[in-house]
């Protein structure tokens, strides 16, 4: 398995997709009974989910054909056609929300870019946005800032974290470097009104940036995969995982 979604159904069941070698598979999140495998999917790197024009609740998957796939999350049929999307594989995807309201699909994958899609009618928005020569995209995540713009987060293979406005497509300032370590996880959130990147590597470390400036921050702790989360209250909190199955809480700060 290579990543998973969750879908929230109207009639009030929880169905999982997760993503292979031999395409999407569908659970029932609350029995864990398989509701079997989409008949259309070549491999499929990541799997997100979002909503149709019609309402309907999609799985999106990237696959290793070049092409963004959609699904009917209560059915497991196609919800259209598959969009060619990056030249070689797409390796990774994340939705969206522009400041406008407008839905996005954003994908990246070998060739060097990160694309953007209107979520609706599959049509290119803005121009590809370039990571490290020869990169290959495999984090994609994003995050509002206070001033209602979005920031868009890319990690590539090359050892850097890339920033855009997601609307424009202009730089927040020149990549981040990172080091020579593999991602495996990002996710950007903001704490006490800072976008925070954080990163699970490859050495079992998680890893913060401050997401405008490029600061690292703190000191990296263990964990093989990281996400966080804002609560009701605003408060951040980050959850790691590690490689015996042990999951770790914690409360961010600006310490």
């Amino acid at each position: 398995m290579h990543n998973g979604a969750l879908a929230h159904l109207p009639d009030g069941r929880l169905i999982l997709a997760t993503s292979g070698p031999d395409g999407l598979h569908r659970w029932d999140a609350a029995t864990g009974q398989s509701l079997g495998r989409v008949d259309d999917a070549t491999t499929i790197w990541q799997v997100t989910t979002a909503l149709s024009a019609s309402g309907r609740t999609v799985f999106l998957g990237a696959g290793i054909d070049g092409h963004l796939h959609r699904w009917d999350a209560a059915t497991g049929e196609p919800a259209g056609p598959a969009w060619e999307c990056n030249r070689g594989y797409v390796i990774t995807l994340t939705t969206l929300n522009l400041p406008d309201g407008t839905p996005l699909v954003v994908t990246g994958g070998e060739d060097d870019t990160v694309r953007r899609w209107h979520a609706e009618t599959g049509e290119s928005v803005g121009e590809p946005l370039p990571v490290s020569a020869d990169g290959r995209v495999f984090n994609l995540s994003s995050c509002r800032l206070p001033d209602r713009r979005v920031l868009l987060v890319a990690h590539d293979d090359e050892h850097a974290i890339h920033r855009w406005d997601a609307a424009t497509g202009k730089a927040f300032g020149p990549p981040i470097p990172t080091g020579d370590r593999f991602p495996h996880t990002i996710s950007v959130v903001p704490v006490a009104g800072s976008p925070r990147v954080i990163v699970a590597y490859d050495d079992d470390t998680v890893r913060q940036w401050n997401a405008l400036t490029g600061e690292q921050l703190a000191l990296p702790h263990p964990g093989y995969a990281a996400t966080a989360a804002l609560r009701p209250d605003g408060t951040a909190v980050l959850a790691t995982g590690s490689r015996d199955g042990a999951l770790r809480l914690d409360y961010m700060s600006t310490d």
